[in-house]
């Protein structure tokens, strides 16, 4: 009798091991996976530029083993916002199609545009790179927009204004309405570069006019400028925010007095036709329906990546 039980335990040991092995590939997938599964993942550690807004698209996270596609946006969201460049975190094994979610948002470059839009323009990406691996590891790697010199020169302008223009009796839509006029007063837009980018020329640049070193350092901007300019604004008065994209046009969205309202410097600072500096403000602070009363070409927008601006 135990000659007998030996001789199953023996073959039942054999048995087991030819399945691993021709099964080998999906074993080791299934090892790796659970092991991936408890991977303890600390939370990215967030610089001064980091925000503490939730919106309804995104929203911050502090979990990394993502269970859905929502919680993979939520996750490069809260990276970008922390201002990491290098950041990992893991499929759970329950997530089945997460190789292909990531492999399908990794090449949405609209769908990551309007994340980074959502973020300080400091911790915006210029390159995002996302790799993942059969067993659920993921790697997030992050060029910035921004150089450490960009951020220092800007900083030290945007203070420069604000003690120009700003006080502490103002209400947040006089300093807004100031900042504003400011930077429309001081720039223009940079209509060379903007005659480039349409004929796709690659020509060397004079300004930075696509960034917010454009409008507040060399007097010339784009939309994505003037945009910049204004978010890295609206930050420091801690007003929930983001800029609102398509594609041809960027502007501001921005939450004051219980309100999402849309703000757009590049259309309050029209070309003309003599070269005059004109200060508008028809597209200052208006509501959707007041936008697209005025404009629909190119203030149109998906609501789904923005429902705030209802």
């Amino acid at each position: 009798m135990k000659k007998i039980l030996s001789w199953l335990i023996t073959f039942s040991l054999i048995a087991l091991l030819i399945i691993c092995y021709i099964n080998r590939e999906g074993v080791v997938k299934f090892v790796m996976g659970n092991i991936a599964q408890y991977q303890t993942v600390n939370e990215p550690k967030s610089n001064g530029y980091h925000t503490n807004y939730d919106f309804e698209f995104v929203q911050t996270t502090n979990d990394f083993h993502v269970k859905n596609k929502q919680d993979i946006l939520n996750v490069i969201y809260t990276v970008l916002n922390s201002g990491e460049t290098k950041f990992t975190f893991y499929c759970d094994v329950s997530y089945k199609n997460c190789s292909n979610d990531l492999a399908n948002i990794s090449k949405d470059q609209e769908l990551l545009s309007v994340i980074n839009n959502m973020v300080s323009p400091y911790n915006s990406y210029e390159k995002l790179y996302i790799t993942t691996n059969t067993y659920g590891k993921t790697d997030i790697e992050i060029t910035k927009l921004y150089s450490e010199e960009d951020i220092n020169k800007i900083n030290s302008k945007i203070e420069e204004i604000k003690k120009e223009i700003i006080n502490d009796n103002m209400s947040d839509k006089d300093k807004i309405k100031a900042f504003h006029d400011y930077i429309i007063n001081h720039s223009v837009y940079d209509e060379q570069r903007a005659l480039n980018i349409e004929k796709g020329s690659t020509a060397d640049y004079q300004y930075n006019s696509h960034k917010a070193n454009g409008p507040l350092l060399e007097g010339h901007a784009l939309c994505s400028g003037y945009s910049d300019a204004m978010k890295l604004f609206l930050d420091q008065l801690n007003i929930p925010n983001y800029k609102i994209a398509n594609n041809d046009h960027i502007w501001n969205l921005l939450y004051i007095d219980s309100t999402w309202l849309h703000l757009d410097l590049t259309w309050d600072d029209p070309v003309t036709s003599d070269k005059s500096n004109l200060l508008l403000h028809k597209f200052f602070l208006i509501t959707t329906d007041e936008l697209l009363k005025q404009d629909t070409s190119s203030h149109n927008f998906k609501q789904n990546y923005y429902p705030e601006a209802k």
